[in-house]
This record gives structure tokens, C-alpha cells and sequence, in this order.
């Protein structure tokens, strides 16, 4: 719950910093919403990339939960669902690992790509490394 909670809070501010830094090729227009309304289109200084702090911080939180998952479980009692869940987390952090190299290879500049990554890094630091020593050991 935390985690979405943190994912959905860092989406709304980095779109928040996306429209609220920026200026619009009219002058006339000082919002991005009201200035691509009317056909214009809107600069932006710094758009950090949500896509890089998405896949960073589902990455190391999937990576958390199968290491927590292959601590718990024993090797011999293995079921069939929980091979196939682990599997399948396996397989969606190569993906992401995948679209990670396609998002630095073809979109934004440097600096927003490493203020995304960053993003990622020091929210799953807060949340998991930080937090998780006030709460119960469950709270997840």
C-alpha cells in the first residue's frame, strides 16, 4: 500500500513539475494546459523522467519481495503458484530492464534521466530503508 501511495504521490509531482516549468511558444499563455489548448506548444525546462523512477523503484521493490519471498519459503516445498509468481516477477524486472536501456538510448536528456533514476533510488530508500524501521515487520 505504501508503495503505491509513494508511486502515485512522485507521478503527480513530477507532472507537476512538467507543466509548472516551462513557457509556451506564445507568450500569451502561462499554463501548459490553456497553452497547447489553443495550439501552441509548451518548452519544457526540466521533464524528469517518470519512466526511469518507475521502472528503477518497480525493480528494487519487486527485487525486495522475491528476496523476502525466497527467504521465507523452503527450497523442497516449493508449489506450483509460487514458481510460476516468481517467474513471472523475474520476467518483468528483464523487461524493465529492457525499456530502461530503450529510455536512455531515445528519450530525455541527461539530467532528467538521472533525476528520475534518482527519484526511484531515494524513494525505495525512504520508504523501505527509512520507514520501515518505525512500523511493524509485516506492514507490507
Amino acid at each position: 500500500m505504501f508503495g503505491t501511495l509513494f508511486w502515485y504521490s512522485m507521478t503527480t509531482v513530477i507532472d507537476g513539475i512538467k507543466d509548472n516549468v516551462g513557457k509556451c511558444s506564445l507568450e500569451e499563455y502561462n499554463t501548459r494546459q490553456l497553452c497547447v489548448t489553443e495550439g501552441a506548444s509548451w518548452n519544457h525546462v526540466m521533464d524528469i523522467s517518470g519512466h526511469m523512477f518507475m521502472m528503477v523503484f518497480c525493480n528494487l521493490f519487486i527485487t525486495k519481495h522475491l528476496d523476502e519471498l525466497n527467504q521465507q519459503q523452503d527450497k523442497d516445498t516449493l508449489e506450483l503458484p509460487h514458481v510460476i509468481s516468481h517467474a513471472f516477477c523475474r520476467v518483468l524486472v528483464l523487461l524493465f530492464d529492457f525499456m530502461m536501456v530503450f529510455t536512455i538510448l531515445y528519450w530525455h536528456s541527461p539530467p532528467e534521466k538521472i533525476l528520475g533514476t534518482l527519484t526511484g533510488v531515494l524513494g525505495y530508500t525512504l520508504l523501505f530503508k527509512q520507514l520501515s524501521s518505525f512500523l511493524p515487520t509485516n506492514w507490507m
